[in-house]
């Protein structure tokens, strides 16, 4: 099974996703890996290749291509997005030639990225997917990984494992080459949903209240506000029939704990320098589709109206 991989967006995830790929794949005859990037970044890697620093130091890598032309790529067998949900629209609708019977698999934030593929890549076979690293674009072209922790899970809901491992395992076995953790699953609804809750409430209350996690497990009007969020969150997972564990608000609050207690969220840090957030798709999503399915969002509502007027959108 051969596969041209194109990574669509190289900040935090998608630098160190491409270029750990890119590394393990280095020298490969059967598969190659493409950066999808344009402006300085892709000036950058192009004329440098792309750095990746963590606790072992540096590693540059360099692709097969970095490009943003869709007639240099030609085809693609696998997409990987790892853009902002903001951008996300934009990028599917612009890679659409590429995507043709391609398999294609979100990374980001938020639980609503493979609705979006799936309407703007009708063609492609969308699956669900989600990552637990820590990353961010330190210059153009430079990516730094905060912390020890690489976990990602990709999957299709909605039919066997056995039929996971059939359609994708293939795909599990090349992106294994990153030396990532990587787990294919029929439950991704699950992860992607577990995940989302602990990102989406404390994305919320750290930027709201403007202190880090730690602040806000120590604030009494913060914590009681984070723990209705969670409850929230999981109401609206549990009318979308996600098999969420019973005690998911325990999880989710020792997963809080288990931070350094100055950590801040990315939603908090991009706020804090007047950068777009994902305000919508972290918080507005639980709004709307509360109101969707009658499920009642008051901690949502009031935290998603205070950071409304302040957040760039």
């Amino acid at each position: 099974m051969t596969m041209k991989i194109v990574i669509v967006g190289l900040g935090g995830v998608g630098g160190v996703v491409g270029g750990r790929l890119a590394a393990g794949l280095a020298g490969s005859s059967e598969h190659e890996v493409v950066f999808w990037c344009r402006g300085k970044t892709l000036s950058a890697i192009s004329a440098e290749g792309l750095h990746l620093l963590n606790g072992d130091g540096k590693t540059t890598v360099r692709p097969a291509l970095a490009t943003c032309g869709v007639e240099e790529v030609g085809r693609a067998d696998l997409l990987i997005f790892a853009t902002k949900n903001y951008h996300l629209d934009a990028a599917a609708r612009e890679l659409a030639p590429l995507a043709d019977g391609a398999i294609v698999i979100p990374l980001l934030n938020g639980v609503s990225a493979a609705s979006v593929l799936e309407k703007r890549l009708p063609e492609s076979d969308v699956l669900g997917g989600c990552i637990y690293i820590s990353a961010y674009v330190e210059s153009p072209g430079t990516v730094r990984q905060v912390g020890t922790v690489q976990r990602a899970f990709f999957g299709k809901k909605n039919i066997s494992e056995a039929d996971n491992r059939v359609r994708y395992g293939g795909v599990e076995q090349v992106l294994k080459k990153s030396g990532i953790g990587i787990t294919l699953t029929e439950r991704i609804d699950v992860e992607i949903w577990s995940k989302f809750i602990f990102l989406s409430s404390f994305a919320g209350a750290t930027t709201l209240f403007d202190r880090s996690i730690g602040g806000v497990l120590a604030g009494e009007e913060s914590f009681e506000t984070v723990k209705r969020m969670i409850g929230e969150a999981e109401a609206l997972a549990a009318a979308k029939k996600v098999d969420l564990p019973e005690n998911i608000a325990h999880l989710t609050l020792e997963k809080a704990r288990a931070f350094p207690p100055s950590t801040k969220t990315s939603m908090q840090l991009d706020r804090e320098k007047g950068r777009q957030t994902e305000l919508e798709s972290l918080i507005g999503y639980v709004c709307e589709e509360g109101r969707a399915l009658g499920v009642p969002t008051p901690a949502y509502d009031a935290v998603y109206g205070g950071l409304k007027a302040v957040c760039k959108v």
